[in-house]
């Protein structure tokens, strides 16, 4: 029996994959689960939001129904630009300042090819929100800590769907491992069959290669088929292998999303020490999730240098860029909590008043 999973191939990120349409519905194979995630997602997020304000109605004096509605589309285009532009500047700079349209427009201008938005930055998107929401809030002068109580516990488990996502686009996999929670990526990131690393792996798998014929047979003689390639290292062409990976896109599903929502939803919900502490609550808890999640998950590509032999994209001291920004994170959590607690002083009731009247 192997002692790892392959990706399953059934899983294509076209919703309507293999499917023939007619020319007049041609749009439709361009739909993807990862778009479809970020729906429903949301759907999920505004159907948790909507329930909290109803149940907490006797409570709640700056917002209702309406005024979560009013801020839903902000905090949309918040989430999507922010995560959006902050990728292209964090991670890509150099591909999207030559070619700049590519942000906001889903094609390869060279080729003319579909692409989709390909790249969004968690982190962005949270300071994107933040942004879109709080200047909102200033305008229409609502209670920072109302909203931040009823919007913070349904963020989870509309969040979660995304790494879904991001799973079944078999991306964002995790590093390279030898234990039975290990899956081979189709499209994984080949490495030399040279490195120690690489080796000590192979030996704890029990993997025999053949790299003549190409041929890799686990411990029990099953053939892995394509798994053997060839990656060009300083000009040199070396025999390069894709080796079991962490699913860690489903451990963030797991931790970041489902186990998230429910310390939101059921602990930190009914006992929190004071207004708007489900905000700080909930970005800390994402930002310690992620922090430790990202021991597993292979650190950012555009981080690493192959002709230097840096097959891991850590930045400084072994961390990941994920990992120096959930720290900024985390800090940011605490300052945010000091701030609610001891600083913050709500406006008027204006906008509250002002809607009630027009109903």
């Amino acid at each position: 029996m192997s002692v790892f999973f392959h990706y399953p191939d059934w899983l294509k990120p076209e919703v309507f994959h293999g499917i023939n349409f007619p020319p007049f519905l041609n749009f439709l194979s361009v739909i993807r689960w990862y778009g479809m995630m970020y729906i429903l997602g949301l759907f999920i997020f505004i159907t948790l939001a909507k329930y909290l304000i109803k149940s907490q109605k006797a409570t709640l004096k700056t917002i209702n129904e309406q005024t979560l509605d009013d801020i839903f589309f902000p905090g949309v285009l918040g989430l999507i630009f922010g995560g959006r532009i902050f990728y292209c500047i964090v991670y890509e700079f150099s591909y999207f300042a030559s070619r700049p349209l590519e942000i906001i427009l889903p094609f390869n201008f060279s080729t003319g090819q579909f692409t989709g938005f390909s790249g969004m930055s968690y982190h962005g998107a949270v300071i994107g929100i933040f942004i879109a929401c709080t200047t909102f809030i200033a305008i229409k002068k609502l209670d920072l800590r109302e909203i931040t109580d009823i919007i913070f516990p349904a963020a989870p488990l509309g969040y979660s769907l995304g790494r879904l996502g991001n799973f079944i686009n078999a991306e964002l996999y995790g590093r390279v491992t030898a234990s039975p929670v290990g899956m081979i990526f189709p499209d994984a990131q080949k490495l030399p069959l040279n490195l120690n690393d690489v080796q000590n792996v192979i030996t704890k798998l029990g993997w025999q290669i053949n790299e003549i014929t190409g041929i890799v047979t686990t411990k029990s003689g099953e053939i892995i088929d394509g798994v053997i390639g060839r990656v060009i290292i300083n000009s040199s062409v070396m025999t390069a292998i894709n080796l079991p990976r962490h699913p860690s896109q489903l451990y963030e599903f797991l931790f970041e999303g489902i186990v998230l929502f429910f310390l939101m939803w059921f602990v930190f919900r009914k006992y929190k020490p004071f207004a708007g502490f489900l905000g700080p609550a909930y970005i800390a808890g994402y930002a310690f999730f992620r922090f430790f999640i990202e021991f597993f998950r292979q650190p950012d590509y555009q981080f690493s240098n192959y002709e230097a032999g840096k097959f891991v994209g850590t930045i400084a001291g072994g961390l990941s860029m994920g990992q120096i920004l959930s720290i900024l994170m985390f800090l940011s959590a605490i300052a945010f909590g000091v701030y609610l607690k001891y600083l913050y002083k709500p406006k008027s009731l204006h906008y509250l008043e002002t809607a009630t009247k027009k109903k």
